[in-house]
């Protein structure tokens, strides 16, 4: 059986579709070593892992626009912080960052008038463009898998999960809701298995994403 450490974040939902009808095992966890780690894109460039696939896209949104002088993300050192600094950047957007605990303070902050915009998933809202996109990011998540032989077992594991939740997204949303290590509202995780992007394709042309991840995580 191959295990796979996996954050406990949208990456992480066709694994757990999966695991009891494909040879895996899921190890919930954003630390140490594994034969295959999946996690958002960002945060594997920045523990200095080889993204070898990406998985999911269209995770993030900016709402209601991009503005200052106050921006609100969740939590500091996230991929929408890092994001969110090289939209403001392209786009010449001055403004101070506001941390928050959780999705629904940044969207209480944002509807008492405390932020101006607020980096928020699209579970939470409906964007007209992507943060990923203002960016021209790959995608939000991906793997590393360290051995060739390891890769079509992993791919055609998530890629059951993902017919699975197509096929009863439902059912699907319970199952990952009851598997995952932490409390995750299980409509926030309906909207993302049907709103966001799933797929598995092999990483190309992300030097330039790499170094954008670098400059903002020193910034």
């Amino acid at each position: 059986m191959q295990k796979i450490m996996a954050a406990p974040g949208p990456v992480s939902y066709p694994l757990i579709l999966a695991e009891d009808k494909a040879d895996i095992s899921i190890d919930f966890d954003k630390e140490g070593y594994s034969d295959v780690i999946a996690d958002s894109i960002t945060s594997l460039i920045k523990r200095g892992l080889k993204v070898d696939f990406i998985t999911v896209k269209e995770l993030l949104a900016v709402h209601p626009k991009l503005k200052g002088p106050k921006i609100g993300v969740f939590r500091k050192g996230s991929a929408g912080e890092i994001l969110v600094k090289a939209a403001m950047d392209k786009y010449n957007i001055k403004g101070e960052i506001i941390y928050a605990d959780s999705w629904q303070q940044l969207l209480n902050l944002l509807n008492s008038g405390e932020l101006n915009s607020a980096v928020v998933s699209i579970a939470l809202v409906k964007p007209e463009k992507t943060l990923e996109s203002m960016v021209s990011a790959p995608g939000a998540c991906g793997l590393s898998i360290n051995k060739k032989e390891l890769i079509k077992p992993v791919k055609d594991a998530y890629e059951l999960g993902i017919n699975i939740a197509k096929k009863d997204p439902d059912e699907a949303a319970d199952r990952i809701v009851s598997r995952l290590p932490v409390d995750v509202p299980r409509d926030f995780v309906y909207k993302i298995i049907t709103n966001a992007e799933y797929f598995f394709k092999p990483a190309e042309n992300i030097d330039s994403f790499i170094e954008l991840v670098k400059k903002y995580t020193k910034a």
